[in-house]
């Protein structure tokens, strides 16, 4: 196969044809990530969008959009991109260190790839499940599954509606809002969420404030963005901004107002949101990955996903490569104070080094997540031992 990277500006119509092509033909890439309309949309927002195509006799096998520095890519749109990587035609005869080798790339790394087809096992170097909920029985069925499998839950759910709407009011449901106002509400509501818990806030980017607000006006319904929204008398008490297809969304964007915790609204909106996807002619709602102790709630499966790197022959990336084993031995070696701590740095560094495109964002980035991990080291310093965090 013969490699080469170019820009999205520079695909001819043929190749967004048979990226299209291949993509409907592969239910493990029917994700709106893989749609052409992600990739175009990140490359009018970030100027290091390349896509590496592929060819074996002249024709296009192979996909694989990307954002680089340097000689170093991360997929297109991260830390946002929940499912990316290769996009390759059946049959195709596709190495991945011949690619990255060709292109000139050092590494390739990878967060949320499903790999059925196991190209790039050899590269994991941590495996996971994404949950999913499946609608394609009927969302009655659906649900009289969940109720079945957790009765107690269910009746919980009930009961807190009941409440809210006896001592709050009614409530309304839009699942797809084009209320202004409501959006940046809930890009506040995040915003604050983050800097209050001491993640790194990765709505505060230009580019990433552009991606969100262009996918949400969008009219592709092969990419577009759905904000779901629960409201009372006007009043917005929950909002999530998804990102979907013809047959998926993703779970992407959500928050409520503080207020109305104690009626759980992220967990009556998911409610709400699956109840209209039939309207929509949707058939999955991905729930992403992590967090699973609510998310076993609203699900049948779970997809399995990998993180890892393709590295290049090259001296720098290899010693790259074992520096980055012996790191996560450390993370899994269960240190006491010490693994949790590396565990914790390298997946905010992943975040900081993805959602900052510039070197002044990401040292920026950097100094917060040390301190608000050395500060969050402390505190559990000074927990006795047998406490549970």
């Amino acid at each position: 196969m013969l490699y080469e990277f170019v820009r999205f500006a520079d695909l001819s119509d043929d190749d967004i044809s048979v990226w299209k092509s291949i993509i409907s033909g592969d239910i493990a890439l029917s994700s709106p990530f893989f749609e052409p309309a992600f990739t175009r949309v990140v490359s009018e927002v970030r100027d290091d969008v390349w896509i590496a195509l592929g060819r074996e006799d002249g024709k296009l096998k192979l996909i694989w959009p990307m954002q680089k520095a340097g000689r170093v890519a991360e997929p297109v749109g991260a830390p946002f991109s929940d499912y990316h990587g290769p996009i390759v035609a059946v049959g195709a005869d596709f190495d991945p260190e011949e690619l990255i080798n060709a292109v000139g790339l050092s590494v390739i790394r990878m967060m949320g790839v499903h790999d059925p087809a196991c190209r790039l096992h050899d590269y994991a170097q941590e495996f996971d499940g994404a949950f999913v909920v499946d609608v394609r029985k009927g969302v009655d069925a659906y649900f009289d599954t969940q109720r079945e499998l957790y009765s107690r839950h269910a009746k919980k759910q009930r009961r807190i509606k009941r409440k809210m709407e006896r001592e709050v009011g009614p409530i309304s449901f839009d699942f797809d809002d084009r209320n202004e106002e409501h959006w940046s509400t809930l890009m506040r509501w995040k915003q604050r969420q983050y800097n209050e818990t001491g993640r790194h806030n990765v709505l505060g980017p230009k580019w990433v404030q552009d991606m969100l607000y262009k996918l949400w006006k969008s009219d592709d319904a092969d990419c577009r963005g759905y904000l779901h929204t629960l409201t009372h008398e006007g009043r917005l008490v929950a909002a999530e901004f998804n990102l979907g297809n013809k047959s998926t969304i993703h779970g992407w964007v959500p928050s409520y107002d503080p207020e109305f915790h104690s009626y759980s609204p992220g967990n009556m909106l998911q409610d709400f949101i699956i109840e209209g996807m039939e309207d929509y002619g949707l058939s999955f709602y991905d729930l992403g990955v992590s967090a699973g102790h609510y998310k076993k709630y609203y699900v049948e499966y779970q997809i399995p996903v990998i993180r890892g790197a393709i590295r290049s022959s090259s001296v720098m990336s290899t010693l790259g490569g074992a520096n980055e084993r012996l790191w996560l031995k450390l993370e899994d070696a269960h240190i006491p104070k010490v693994s949790h701590v590396m565990g914790q740095i390298r997946r905010r560094y992943e975040i900081i080094r993805s959602a900052e495109p510039s070197f002044s964002g990401r040292m920026a980035g950097v100094a917060s997540a040390a301190k608000n991990v050395v500060s969050g080291s402390k505190r559990l310093s000074e927990l006795p031992e047998d406490t549970e965090t």
